[in-house]
């Protein structure tokens, strides 16, 4: 194929664009629903090792109030604030510029890109969506540990 890019992924992305936007005006909701979907169904820590910067990064993710809750003897030491999940679909399309990926952008910070790709130089059935989070509401924490070395 001379240009799987143009030919396969980006009407596969146009097409993925225009479902996302249909779907949207059918069930308002689908802003929280999906942030719910590709964050998972409890609230978590994420850690990250930036070893490059001896660091740490301990990110909160706090939507359903259930981090560093009291506990029956003492009280948290530190307050998690509850993070708004995303209430409109502000924007979705191709990123300017590339063939293979879309960004969406919701309400209250939140913003993900989706990349389409393989690992092979031909179209296979085995194509996927890389998804990132690009951007987050304010009110997830990110707590900085460096290294003592």
């Amino acid at each position: 194929m001379p240009d799987k890019d143009l030919d396969i992924y980006v009407p596969l992305l146009n097409a993925f664009v225009d479902e996302i936007k249909r779907i949207y005006k059918e069930y308002p909701e689908l802003p929280k629903r999906m942030v719910e979907y590709l964050l998972g169904a409890f609230d978590f820590y994420k850690i990250i090792s930036i070893d490059g910067d001896k660091l740490t990064q301990i990110q909160t993710f706090n939507m359903r109030g259930t981090l560093n809750q009291n506990s029956k003897k003492e009280e948290a030491k530190v307050k998690i604030p509850l993070v708004n999940l995303p209430t409109r679909l502000v924007d979705i399309q191709l990123k300017p510029g590339s063939t293979n990926k879309v960004e969406l952008y919701l309400d209250n910070g939140w913003q993900f890109s989706f990349r389409i790709h393989n690992a092979s130089t031909i179209v296979e059935p085995s194509l996927k969506f890389d998804i990132q989070i690009e951007g987050m509401p304010t009110s997830i924490i990110s707590i900085n540990c460096y290294w003592i070395v």
